[in-house]
């Protein structure tokens, strides 16, 4: 003890450290705990504009249009053939999503 403060070795800590780390990534990858908003925050604005048809996102952003397919391939039926439905329907799921988000 230090001025009142505990003092724990660098290895104990580390330890510690690692055993959150594990728990963390298995309750979020059992669960699928991650929303839209959670998974894309930094990208909420761009988000936005898209579902307010204000910018096309295939376009503007076609890294972001990719992870976001990749996102609800489960949810929803891409078929591929048509990208204009297949665009169409994601900005649908996204507007839908963020009708919650202020």
């Amino acid at each position: 003890m230090k001025n009142g403060f505990v003092c724990k070795g660098q290895e104990e800590v580390q330890k510690l450290d690692f055993l959150i780390h594990i728990s963390y990534n298995i309750c979020v990858n059992h669960y699928r705990a991650m929303t839209l908003t959670t998974k894309f925050k930094k990208d909420l604005n761009i988000l936005r504009a898209a579902a307010n048809k204000e910018i096309f996102l295939d376009v503007k952003n076609p890294k972001l249009y990719k992870k976001l397919k990749r996102y609800y391939k489960d949810e929803v039926n891409l078929t591929g053939e048509d990208p204009d439905a297949d665009y169409n329907t994601i900005i649908e799921c996204i507007a839908d999503d963020l009708m919650g988000v202020i």
